[in-house]
């Protein structure tokens, strides 16, 4: 059975629409509030990481990034290969946050550098699977048999 090109553009739809969310919820939120220059204060740093990266009702976190990752992932991960490169970057990088993040007030300045890092990466990797799937995927014009041109 050949599927109908309003199914084939369901399916288009539904991975551009994951692919945005990706980006906006966990790559965006991961680097909310981070300036265009790294902090050089250690203490800076890491108060911003706090703001970002946990919930609270100061900071610029409104929900927690990591759940909002593996929420994404058990939910839209399936429409996509395991093996994609940006989606594996964004896997790894995530390790990394929910490795370090329990610890933030205690990390070494190496560390916090680390932490950063990862939070840049999966922006950087979260963006980059965006615009790949919203371009390779064609526009989202949809034209029925019979409509005007």
């Amino acid at each position: 059975m050949t599927s109908t090109p309003g199914i084939r553009e369901d399916r288009r739809l539904r991975r551009k629409s994951a692919a945005f969310r990706l980006k906006h919820d966990v790559g965006k939120a991961v680097r909310w509030s981070a300036p265009d220059v790294r902090e050089t204060d250690p203490e800076a740093l890491r108060r911003r990481l706090a703001s970002d990266l946990l919930p609270s009702g100061s900071g610029a976190a409104k929900r927690d990034v990591l759940q909002s990752f593996f929420e994404w992932k058990r939910e839209e991960g399936p429409a996509f290969p395991e093996a994609d490169p940006d989606l594996s970057a964004v896997s790894t990088a995530m390790a990394s946050i929910d490795r370090l993040l329990p610890a933030l007030y205690t990390l070494e300045e190496k560390q916090l550098l680390e932490l950063d890092e990862a939070t840049l990466e999966v922006s950087r990797r979260a963006t980059s699977f965006y615009r790949r799937i919203a371009l390779d995927s064609g526009s989202e014009r949809v034209r029925f048999r019979g409509a005007l041109r």
